[in-house]
């Protein structure tokens, strides 16, 4: 797809990767609706990038319903819904269930509920594109978290999905499984800044796999591989992560 006089909504938009993409898809060529839950971030980085704010929790069906009424209301229509939002929650199964909740609708739910609101126009269109940000821990494991590596495992299951669904229908989806970026959410956590990228290098990837209507959209060769064992050799695999886990939380012990 070309981003050129396309209407975009980027949730997440006040920070990191969603407000990156934000302003990559504007140099493109494309009018912008960033969204956040932080409403002062929101309207500050919206003014500077020449974006429209609309304040959401995208954790709440009726925020996301908002959004998309809102953006459709304003500007006609929308052929881009990037549902980037997302939270990073430590845990483990001991964590409480308002925890587990709380990162399963902000990674999931939300992302069920832009396709629930969206799709509608965009089938009757004909058109329309859905890029759902999940995480490299969602093909493969978040040591940190077990939260965020489920919840993020079931946002690629839903993308798979709405690709296989709808694509007779016009639709395109794209899953983004970055690995480490330099944002906000990873800061402060070693393990996370190994081998990470800037969110603008991550935005330029996001592009050029759009103009293909790429599907699978990752950062690092090492997921890839590490993936290609998981697909060929499932036991295999599980001793790499083992190895994998003790190094990666190694480093935020010393």
């Amino acid at each position: 797809m070309e981003l050129k006089g396309k209407i975009a909504v980027v949730t997440g938009g006040a920070s990191g990767i969603g407000l990156s993409l934000a302003i990559r898809f504007i140099r493109e060529g494309a009018t912008v609706v960033i969204s956040d839950i932080n409403e002062t971030a929101l309207n500050e980085e919206a003014a500077i990038i020449g974006a429209t704010p609309i304040a959401a929790n995208v954790a709440k069906e009726e925020d996301v319903k908002n959004l998309v009424d809102k953006a459709t209301a304003q500007f006609g229509r929308i052929d881009l819904l990037v549902s980037n939002a997302g939270v990073a929650k430590f845990g483990d199964p001991f964590s409480s269930e308002s925890d587990w909740d709380f990162s399963w609708h902000v990674n999931v739910m939300s992302q069920v509920y832009a396709a629930k609101y969206v799709l509608p126009q965009m089938i009757a269109r004909g058109s329309g594109y859905l890029l759902n940000t999940a995480s490299a821990a969602g093909l493969l494991v978040e040591f940190h978290s077990a939260l965020y590596s489920t919840t993020k495992h079931a946002s690629i299951g839903l993308a798979e999905w709405l690709a296989a669904t709808y694509k007779s229908a016009g639709i395109t989806v794209s899953v983004l499984c970055p690995a480490a970026v330099k944002t906000p959410m990873a800061a402060g956590i070693p393990a996370m800044q190994e081998g990470a990228i800037e969110p603008d290098d991550l935005s330029e990837i996001v592009v050029q796999a759009i103009e293909k209507e790429q599907f699978m959209i990752s950062s690092h060769e090492n997921i890839w591989k590490l993936y290609q064992v998981k697909s060929q050799d499932y036991d295999k695999y599980i001793g790499l992560l083992v190895e994998r886990r003790a190094y990666k939380l190694g480093m935020d012990q010393k």
